[in-house]
């Protein structure tokens, strides 16, 4: 017997629903651009930085996809103080994800992420597909966008954060 996989890749999305690119981080900053580093554009205190949006895409041979649950390890060293990470991933019982594409937004919370970045696994279906969190994909296709924000408010000292990151669990049947 043999086994298919899917192929994974994230897909990052900037100036345009055009403008996409497989990232390598998803650093967070004062820049909407991919793999930005966070020293060259930092985000000022007081302010949020750039929403990221972007997707989760499969490729190859699958039965089906489903079940996608995102949430942030701090890798135990957590947020600093005045920093906060929202996240358009359902935390609250009502999903309203989209396949709608909006241009980042920088100095102003984005209407997509609005609820606090779950810091363990989860465990149910927090992103889904075509708006839905029960619903799968038997092709290539993409997970509904997940936009993420920083908020930094003026309460955070000067300089760097803790490195995060972000995880993405799904079930490939």
């Amino acid at each position: 017997m043999v086994k298919i996989v899917a192929t994974f890749s994230w897909v990052e999305y900037n100036a345009t629903a055009a403008d996409t690119s497989v990232p390598t981080n998803l650093n967070l900053g004062s820049n909407n651009s991919a793999n930005l580093a966070p020293s060259t554009y930092p985000i000022t205190a007081g302010t949020y930085s750039y929403s990221k949006w972007v997707r989760a895409h499969w490729s190859g041979s699958f039965t089906r996809i489903e079940n996608l649950q995102f949430w942030m390890s701090s890798s135990g060293s957590g947020y600093v103080t005045g920093e906060t990470i929202a996240v358009s991933a359902d935390t609250t019982g009502s999903y309203a994800g989209t396949d709608s594409y909006v241009t980042p937004t920088a100095s102003e919370a984005d209407a997509q992420a609005v609820n606090a970045i779950p810091l363990t696994d989860p465990g149910a279906a927090n992103i889904g597909f075509a708006g839905s969190l029960t619903d799968s994909i038997t092709s290539e296709g993409d997970s509904d966008f997940i936009v993420i924000q920083a908020s930094v408010t003026s309460a955070a000292s000067a300089g760097a954060t803790q490195t995060k990151q972000f995880r993405l669990q799904y079930d490939e049947v």
